[in-house]
């Protein structure tokens, strides 16, 4: 997951689109490709966005069926 916090100084911006311009190299370590889709959640009051990439989200909804179908056990 990555963490954006607001600074209003900042270089990276989003985009009237509503599309969140990362790095290359913040986009490498996630693993994501220009255009892909991710999850963002946003703390408005504390100025944080956060990105949640496919493979974060998948592995969420894993240990939630886990917990809430087997007792937390896989």
């Amino acid at each position: 997951m990555i963490v954006v916090r607001l600074d209003r100084q900042g270089v990276f911006t989003v985009s009237g689109q509503g599309h969140l311009h990362l790095p290359a190299a913040v986009r490498h370590w996630c693993r994501l490709a220009a255009g892909d889709r991710v999850f963002l959640a946003a703390s408005p009051a504390d100025g944080l966005l956060v990105v949640h990439p496919p493979s974060a989200l998948d592995a969420m909804v894993v240990a939630v069926h886990a917990e809430a179908l087997g007792g937390g056990q896989a």
